[in-house]
């Protein structure tokens, strides 16, 4: 049974399929019906490019890739938002590539039952557009920080979320490095933020071959492996992560280095 001020986040390890958006939102939706019969889930983590669309290795400028992507709202947070009211669950869905205007955004997003998109995270550093948004999703009992991609590089994005106090740390890591490096990362960061750490993995498959397989691995504020899954079949991965129930005030001090951090930011993340 959980303690009063823990929390318990399912994580969707699966296989997402190249260029079959039904497909991928079929199974997943299986999966979260078998989840809907659990009590105690306050949050359902979806792997990343759900709709079928590549976010990696790829030129961001060709006309395909700009047609491809899509806004949010749009068809893929329409349809994650009707998932999310059938079987009553909050859904973060990992990054899909998203076009505002002229520029791209590798993009993950959370939806809520009844009340819709709740939280948009873009990746800070620089890939079709900058972005200088706190990455932070405030949830009713608890708060969780996100890192995409290359994100994962910058201590001072984890400063700004330490000092925010986050209680669980969701990194979506990139195709494009070293996946044994992103691992390390990740240990790094939930040390410095204090908090349990998750990268989220599955397998990138195309026309039914696999193109790549990317562990699922959950951490303690220690840097412990708590579990880590491997595999292309669906599993499901439940942490239990402690919430701070003494958050204390933003001090002077602590808000005049919040303000030099986003300033940072601004430096490193715009053009």
């Amino acid at each position: 049974m959980l303690e009063a001020n823990e929390i318990t986040v399912a994580i969707i390890h699966s296989s997402i399929e190249v260029g079959n958006r039904a497909r991928n939102i079929a199974k997943i939706e299986r999966i979260i019906e078998r989840l809907s019969r659990s009590i105690g889930i306050d949050l359902i983590v979806i792997p990343q490019m759900i709709n079928g669309v590549l976010l990696y290795n790829y030129p961001i400028t060709t006309k395909r890739i700009r047609r491809v992507a899509e806004g949010i709202p749009g068809r893929t947070t329409q349809e994650m938002g009707a998932i999310a009211n059938k079987y009553g669950k909050n859904l973060l869905v990992g990054p899909i590539l998203e076009r505002r205007g002229a520029k791209l955004y590798r993009s993950a997003f959370l939806v809520i039952p009844i009340l819709g998109i709740k939280g948009v995270i873009r990746q800070l550093e620089p890939f079709g557009g900058s972005n200088i948004e706190m990455p932070l999703l405030n949830m009713d009992k608890f708060r969780v920080g996100i890192l995409i991609a290359e994100d994962i590089l910058y201590p001072e994005i984890s400063l700004l979320l330490n000092l925010m106090s986050i209680d669980v740390l969701i990194f979506y890591p990139t195709l494009d490095m070293n996946l044994n490096k992103q691992r390390q990362f990740v240990i790094m960061r939930a040390i410095e933020s204090r908090c349990t750490g998750v990268m989220i993995g599955g397998t990138i498959t195309r026309r039914g071959e696999a193109l790549i397989d990317i562990p699922t691995i959950a951490v303690d504020e220690n840097g412990d492996v708590i579990e880590e899954l491997i595999g292309v079949e669906d599993k499901v991965l439940l942490v239990k992560a402690s919430v701070k129930t003494d958050r204390g005030f933003i001090t002077h001090h602590r808000k005049n280095v919040l303000v030099k951090l986003r300033k940072l930011l601004l430096f490193y993340f715009t053009k």
